[in-house]
């Protein structure tokens, strides 16, 4: 089932001076053009925004079926993006994975223009935050629940700092690391508390494997800051903020930003305020 991504919410951001890339090609042309499309197209487009690796391999056919409409449909869905034909609207998406792919270490870290990257990935995480997400989170957050955080390596000192951010504004938070901490805590979790889970590949073994163990004793409400991809994590949320970084290792450490999940929680909790 594809949840349907309220496409008409995009959050304007003036990057003017950023938009060099395809990614930001891709992200500008159906920004522009969402207008257009009526409500089955736009659930396309969320399955096209959420599934770009998978979707950039696919047939007319393929799309067709994963999203259960007509090929005339992904045929007028494109059309309607301002695309000549499926073929070229494909070499976009590939156009997008290339130059997610074409970043090593060495161009990343010593490239001049790494500033433009870093900001352009702070500007496509803002710019699919929707209003209907950010209403959803002022939701469940207005019913002051209890939280629980589970994050794992670079991901624990987003965590750390969520922490504080939430304590500041009288909520309850528990954030086990240990262990022994984790067993204890997460045997208390109840429904209607909110597990907070960072994860930016979003198939972190150890993180999926507390989230289960959640399961097993209560059915909280799950919201998880990924990656912008399909993965497991995601699909175990009930609400889910997906961010966008280039993938960086050192000697073999994870050293991949995590700026934007900092960025989208600390935007999420100053729209909450102002709720109130």
């Amino acid at each position: 089932m594809v949840d349907l991504w309220d496409c008409n919410s995009f959050v304007t951001i003036h990057v003017t001076d950023l938009r060099k890339g395809n990614i930001m090609d891709f992200y500008e042309r159906t920004s522009s053009n969402i207008a257009k499309l009526n409500r089955n197209e736009k659930v396309i487009l969320t399955y096209v925004i959420k599934n770009i690796h998978s979707v950039s391999r696919m047939s007319i056919r393929d799309l067709a079926a994963e999203c259960y409409v007509s090929t005339t449909t992904i045929f007028r869905f494109v059309k309607k993006l301002d695309y000549k034909g499926y073929p070229e609207f494909i070499e976009d998406l590939r156009n997008v994975e290339a130059e997610n792919r074409a970043i090593s270490i060495p161009s990343v870290v010593t490239g001049e223009n790494y500033g433009d990257s870093y900001l352009k990935n702070i500007a496509e995480a803002v710019k699919v935050l929707t209003a209907e997400r950010i209403q959803k989170f002022v939701a469940i957050m207005n019913r002051n629940p209890d939280i629980y955080i589970i994050a794992e390596g670079l991901s624990r000192e987003v965590g750390h700092y969520f922490s504080r951010l939430l304590v500041s504004l009288g909520y309850n938070v528990y954030f086990p690391l240990e262990s022994y901490e984790k067993e204890m805590a997460l045997r208390n979790v109840k429904k209607g508390d909110v597990l907070l889970v960072l994860s930016y590949s979003g198939e972190n073994p150890s993180v999926i494997a507390d989230v289960e163990k959640v399961f097993i004793v209560a059915t909280p409400l799950i919201i998880s800051f990924t990656k912008a991809d399909n993965n497991t994590i995601q699909n175990m949320s009930d609400l889910n903020f997906y961010v966008f970084s280039d993938e960086i290792e050192y000697e073999g450490a994870d050293v991949t930003s995590r700026v934007g999940m900092i960025t989208i929680m600390e935007i999420l909790l100053y729209k909450k305020m102002r709720a109130e």
